[in-house]
């Protein structure tokens, strides 16, 4: 074997990287629920209505992150029903579920919530075990969507209903794409890496239906949804940004203080045209889709890698 093919990661070694990033931003979208929840307010109330739950109904969530829409999906469900918030990495999974038992003491929902570790391109559960699947800005974080959205319908019972949300083209969305184009052209290095999942990887026109479509789910609807950030100053976008995003937060934390100061900078100019009497106002966009599962579907588990 040839060393430039053994420098190549397999995709089991791509899985598990992204999984570890995603558990080293993990207290940090812990303390940042609220602020991520407020930014995703329609997008979590198009999802919800998508699927539209009802008591009784059991529901999955994967990638959960802190599990914000899961547990704005309980009290729907309630009672009788169920939710599980999950995520491939655990750190994520312990803030859920230390937020669902915080929730819960509050008296605030009589649905069952639990939370457990699930990678979404294999889902260690039964088939036809929910009602609703839902997945909020994770499937493009999958090395193989194709394959998630076909472990996504084999999950589901018939008749069932998904609805997922990925962000919209990188030029779109300024908020995350201009720190991501200043990191790239600072370090020479592509943001994502080659090979890597990435945050824009379904911001194609009719990618998301597509993926949702190859597995074999009907009625596949993709709404394009504006989702605006706003900070209250540069500083604040800056901290923000940075502490969140998983995909830069590794290489910012490798820079030298001139590279970092460098590239703050730079997109500090690039981001000023976003300035308003009350702060950065920056546009976004995402993509909410919504399918089902056909009544008598049988889907059936994808090999593993």
């Amino acid at each position: 074997m040839s060393t430039e093919t053994a420098q190549v990661p397999t995709p089991q070694q791509i899985r598990k990287h992204v999984h570890r990033m995603w558990g080293a931003v993990a207290e940090s979208w812990g303390v940042h629920a609220d602020h991520v929840e407020q930014r995703s307010e329609l997008v979590t109330r198009l999802m919800i209505e998508a699927v539209g739950p009802t008591p009784g109904d059991e529901v999955l969530e994967l990638a959960c992150g802190a599990g914000g829409l899961g547990l704005a999906i309980a009290d729907s469900v309630a009672p009788g029903g169920r939710v599980v918030l999950s995520d491939a990495a655990p750190q994520m999974v312990e803030i859920a579920a230390a937020r669902a038992s915080r929730r819960a003491g509050k008296g605030g929902t009589t649905a069952a919530v639990s939370a457990r570790v699930i990678d979404l391109e294999q889902i260690d559960l039964p088939d036809a075990s929910f009602d609703i699947v839902v997945c909020r800005e994770g499937l493009m974080f999958a090395l193989d969507p194709v394959k998630a959205a076909s472990e996504i319908a084999r999950v589901l019972r018939p008749g069932g209903r998904v609805a997922v949300t990925v962000w919209g083209p990188r030029d779109r969305n300024p908020w995350l794409g201009v720190l991501a184009d200043a990191v790239q052209e600072h370090t020479g290095s592509p943001v994502p890496p080659a090979g890597f999942p990435g945050p824009f990887a379904l911001g194609a026109d009719g990618a998301l239906a597509q993926v949702l479509a190859s597995a074999a789910l009907e009625n596949v609807r993709v709404k394009e949804v504006p989702v605006p950030t706003h900070d209250a100053s540069f500083e604040d976008y800056w901290d923000l940004r940075t502490d969140l995003a998983g995909p830069l937060k590794r290489i910012l934390g490798t820079l030298p203080p001139e590279d970092l100061a460098a590239i703050r900078e730079k997109v500090r100019s690039r981001l000023a045209r976003y300035q308003t009497t009350d702060g950065l106002r920056i546009p976004g966009v995402a993509y909410v889709s919504s399918a089902r599962r056909p009544d008598d579907a049988h889907p059936s588990r994808t090999p593993a890698d």
